[in-house]
């Protein structure tokens, strides 16, 4: 790594970031123009999520894992919005749902990198419970966001690049991990999103989905590993929320600075997918606080929601990491980088 003042920032992958952006403002634009700030807000959402998938492929698609994302969030977007009339239905779905994306990460990043996105899609859309109509709203909304996204991503690298936009480096298909590790990473994932959706929700968490979806994130199968994942994560989000509280003073509400603060953050995003991840985390932070507070108001309020549910996660991530068996320390493991929204 070359020694520079911005090393922390590197590397920095400039094209996913020129490719990953323009379809936000775009977004919010039309969302604007129909009077449904919300609705905007949601398809940006799934947007920037189905943006991180141009960084991978899948079943030897170019394109499959953004594919392959918009569908499953469309379809945990609907399913998610019914369920969330009955909580204790939720959280048993959402804990299954984990299960899964836990096992597919110790076997194969690109395809738990796509069930990361239905978890997400379904838990946020389960805070928001509505009828059928409004549930096939959200799957519209999240359809059009990731089929939009998509499509400019794709246009934009052979406009562009002329197709010459590499997928990050990533760890490909791995051997079945033993079946204690398996089985104890699956359980640790299983009963900390349960734990945390349950505690946040008790205390009445605005936007209480970052609690659970910050120990899915965080929970590795060693201890030390989630451990110091959780901090760096902590960290990093403590720094996107003064960051969006800045911006959000300095906008005042205003729709135009409000856009170009998200867009801003949402490239930096996509570009930092494999530098330091307190950084990578600080962006994301900025990126969401913002899209969340165009969407419903609200920015200092939304980014001290995210720090409590931050904290709420990591803790009982790092809880049922020491409680439940985990991978012993491996000699000579290098520092994490896997890029995940």
């Amino acid at each position: 790594m070359p020694r520079t003042p911005f090393r922390w920032a590197l590397p920095f992958h400039s094209r996913m970031a020129l490719v990953g952006a323009p379809a936000i403002p775009l977004i919010f634009l039309l969302g604007q123009l129909a009077h449904q700030p919300m609705r905007g807000a949601i398809a940006a959402g799934a947007a920037f999520s189905v943006g991180f998938g141009a960084s991978r492929g899948l079943l030897g698609w170019r394109w499959g894992a953004m594919a392959a994302a918009a569908l499953g969030m469309a379809l945990a977007g609907y399913c998610g919005t019914l369920a969330g009339w009955c909580f204790p239905l939720l959280v048993l779905l959402s804990g299954a749902l984990a299960t899964v994306c836990a096992v597919l990460a110790l076997r194969d990043e690109n395809w738990w990198w796509v069930a990361l996105q239905v978890v997400i899609a379904f838990m946020v859309a389960g805070y928001f419970p509505g009828d059928g109509t409004a549930a096939a709203w959200r799957a519209g909304m999240v359809l059009a966001g990731g089929g939009l996204q998509l499509a400019v991503v794709a246009l934009l690298v052979r406009l562009l690049f002329s197709g010459r936009v590499a997928r990050l480096s990533r760890g490909g298909a791995q051997p079945w991990p033993e079946r204690k590790i398996l089985w104890g990473h699956a359980l640790r994932v299983a009963l900390s999103v349960i734990a945390s959706l349950a505690l946040a929700a008790a205390i009445h968490l605005a936007n209480d989905y970052w609690a659970p979806l910050t120990a899915l994130v965080v929970l590795k199968p060693g201890l030390h590993e989630t451990g110091g994942r959780g901090a760096l994560r902590s960290a990093g989000t403590l720094g996107g929320c003064l960051a969006a509280t800045g911006l959000a003073l300095l906008a005042e509400g205003r729709f135009g600075p409000l856009v170009a603060g998200a867009t801003l953050a949402i490239a930096l995003s996509y570009g930092l997918q494999k530098a330091n991840y307190a950084v990578f985390t600080a962006a994301i932070t900025l990126a969401l606080v913002l899209l969340v507070t165009l969407g419903q108001g609200g920015a200092l309020a939304n980014a001290e929601h995210r720090v409590y549910a931050t904290a709420i996660g990591c803790l009982v991530a790092v809880v049922f990491a020491a409680l439940l068996p985990h991978r012993p320390p491996r000699a000579g493991a290098g520092p994490d980088r896997l890029g995940s929204p």
